[in-house]
């Protein structure tokens, strides 16, 4: 299915060619397939968002978005927030904090799908804009999961055109590409006339930012956050009336420009040619609680610890892309959230103890003494075989203490849309995520919930069960804290 907009309806450059796609989407059929997918991240998405309300930066999330009473955790606020009977009773900023709230949560533990060419995190940004004003408005599953679709269409659109350099210069682009993203997407669910689509996304280029040197810091999972606020903010302001320069994001000053960036030749694919989410890596869930540039790596020692598991390791050698060195920022982590961009920690953990999972960021896990004797003998390089790949191919040659040696090498990691996660896997990570048994009556509620959106008529049962895990959840992390 191609949904390229023809060339005389798209004189204003990007902006009206995503406004023309939204107008396209409209009243196409969805592929089955792209639903599917849709339905499978949005599950992934909520059980991430559970998760985070577990984490330590939950506490001064709640307390700076909305105060510091304990009344005022955030499943209670959520849902006094969307209790509105209409999204005209609720102004941009009580919906966008929410939103900044939940995709914060989202992306926390760094369990959250991630989008390619985009390098993004794709759901946790689009997801949490997208419930509040769907739920808000009293619209249904459907016209979510279409507004999704456009949110990654249009980021796949922006980093095939401007990544990888855009992403190597030190953006972010989960916050950069994921607030026009969200903002398309929004617009798209609004149903905004084209000219204010164009309208919404110039404003949204000045609202855009988020810079690579905070991964590792409780920074990092707010750059999925700010994108919903900031698109919640520009629709409503586009329209109510407010003007922005037609060519702000792609004219001689405008967003692609000044953010910077290009990609390589023959990257470029139609819009809905097909939909990103159904492309070769659009999608993909995360099968590990960390960086995703560690994945294929992850798998390689995984592969190599079943072969080896009585054998000592004297070396190990991790073979990278030159791409995948750009998040591994950290040799020795000294923190949990360090850990999840410390590659010779996570392949230390999953050598030593098998897997790699929730349990291996906690302070007690990155401080055993095994695991940093391990990560002694473990150095990752650039290695040519995999150099030039996109998607983090990883390459590990091993050296026994006993004499051998033994090679694993992993081009697809575990999660993409060619490993694409089994129905059961989905389910064990959201209960994992969730930290609930599959018969707690709302971790179980807002997983069928999830899993029926694709015909519910109405948000109030996913909302309602979500509201009430988070909840849970924060009283489980500590509450006020």
């Amino acid at each position: 299915m191609s949904l390229q907009p023809s060339a005389e309806l798209i004189p204003g450059g990007f902006a009206a060619e995503a406004a023309a796609f939204i107008e396209t989407l409209r009243s196409d059929a969805l592929p089955t397939l792209a639903v599917e997918r849709a339905v499978d991240a949005v599950t992934d998405t909520l059980a991430c968002m559970v998760l985070g309300a577990r984490q330590p930066l939950e506490a001064p999330l709640r307390r700076s978005l909305f105060g510091g009473a304990r009344a005022e955790a955030g499943g209670q606020v959520l849902g006094r927030v969307l209790a509105q009977e209409g999204w005209a009773d609720a102004g941009a900023e009580t919906l966008g904090t929410a939103a900044l709230y939940l995709g914060t949560l989202a992306h926390a533990a760094d369990f959250d799908d991630i989008s390619h060419p985009a390098y993004c995190h794709a759901t946790a940004l689009l997801l949490p804009p997208l419930l509040v004003r769907a739920a808000a408005a009293g619209q249904g599953g459907p016209a979510l999961i279409r507004a999704y679709l456009v949110g990654v269409e249009t980021m796949g659109q922006l980093g095939r055109r401007l990544n990888t350099a855009h992403y190597e210069a030190g953006w972010h682009a989960t916050s950069t590409l994921g607030t026009l993203a969200a903002t398309a997407a929004i617009a798209a669910l609004d149903g905004l006339t084209p000219a204010q689509t164009v309208t919404a996304l110039g404003i949204a280029a000045s609202l855009a930012s988020g810079v690579r040197q905070n991964f590792g810091s409780m920074t990092k999972p707010l750059h999925a956050g700010l994108p919903g606020r900031s698109a919640i903010l520009a629709t409503r302001l586009a329209a109510e009336g407010l003007t922005s320069a037609a060519q702000a994001v792609d004219g001689r000053f405008g967003f692609f420009r000044t953010f910077g960036g290009e990609a390589e030749a023959g990257h470029a694919k139609p819009w809905g040619g097909p939909l990103e989410v159904l492309t070769e890596n659009g999608l993909a869930l995360k099968a590990y609680p960390c960086c995703a540039a560690t994945h294929a790596a992850i798998d390689a020692a995984r592969a190599l610890a079943g072969r080896h598991a009585h054998q000592a390791l004297r070396h190990v050698r991790v073979g990278v892309s030159r791409f995948a060195i750009e998040p591994l920022i950290y040799l020795r982590p000294t923190t949990p959230l360090e850990a999840k961009f410390c590659m010779p920690y996570c392949i230390a953990v999953a050598l030593h103890d098998g897997n790699v999972t929730l349990d291996s960021f906690t302070p007690e896990a990155i401080q055993r003494p095994q695991i940093a004797a391990l990560m002694d003998r473990i150095v990752m390089e650039v290695d040519e075989r995999v150099a030039n790949d996109r998607e983090f191919a990883s390459v590990l040659d091993v050296s026994l203490e006993g004499g051998g040696t033994d090679v694993e090498r992993v081009d697809v990691a575990s999660g993409k849309p060619a490993r694409w996660m089994t129905a059961s896997d989905l389910a064990h990570k959201f209960f994992s995520c969730c930290g609930q048994g599959r018969e707690h009556a709302p971790t179980r509620a807002l997983f069928d919930q999830a899993r029926q959106l694709a015909g519910a008529a109405s948000l109030r049962p996913l909302h309602t069960a979500l509201t009430e895990s988070l909840a849970l959840a924060v009283d489980a992390g500590g509450g006020a804290r």
